[in-house]
């Protein structure tokens, strides 16, 4: 039975979001095409007639997960309301729907071009976002600012200690606030 071109593209549209979150909760290597699938309801061999390749449905997930993530849709008005939500303890508890930039980071220097070009791309949307919330700190502030929070959010999931998670993300909040605040 052939598929029509819009259930074709609705069931790629699905592969791709489960794919983005299967690779932000356990990694791009992790997850195989078979397990994209699965989560539809559908075998591996039918990957093929929606998507070349596991590279290219990496790339698309990621692309997927940027666009879908809290820098990218964030209502925050403040550097302030975007730290306290993107350093808290929801976003840490939650990979597989939060930002790709810390849960997909260590897989990246492993990928193919085209996902790397995604993730890129990802990192530079996430920087104008921070401008756009922070226009006063300098262009070395904004970038330290977005290192600060990916490194905090990413160690603090990956310590197995409660305490020093929950102070990873607060001193890391604290501190963003205090060094973004207005000089006089």
């Amino acid at each position: 039975m052939r598929r029509s071109r819009e259930e074709s593209a609705r069931t790629r549209r699905s592969a791709v979001d489960a794919a983005s979150r299967l690779f932000r909760e356990r990694g791009i290597e992790s997850v195989s095409v078979g397990e994209v699938m699965a989560t539809l309801g559908m075998t591996a061999g039918g990957f093929y007639r929606h998507i070349e390749s596991k590279e290219a449905l990496a790339a698309e997930a990621c692309t997927a997960a940027f666009a879908g993530s809290g820098l990218a849709r964030e209502p925050a008005r403040s550097p302030e309301a975007m730290l306290r939500r993107y350093l808290s303890k929801a976003h840490r508890d939650a990979p597989a729907g939060g930002c790709p930039l810390p849960a997909l980071a260590s897989d990246m220097a492993r990928q193919p071009a085209a996902v790397r070009r995604a993730y890129t791309e990802g990192v530079r949307d996430a920087m104008a976002r921070i401008r756009e919330l922070a226009p006063g700190a300098d262009s070395k502030a904004r970038l330290a600012l977005l290192a600060g929070m990916v490194g905090a959010l990413a160690i603090a999931r990956a310590v197995n200690d409660q305490e020093l998670s929950a102070a990873i993300l607060r001193d890391t909040q604290g501190f963003w606030t205090r060094a973004l605040e207005p000089r006089s």
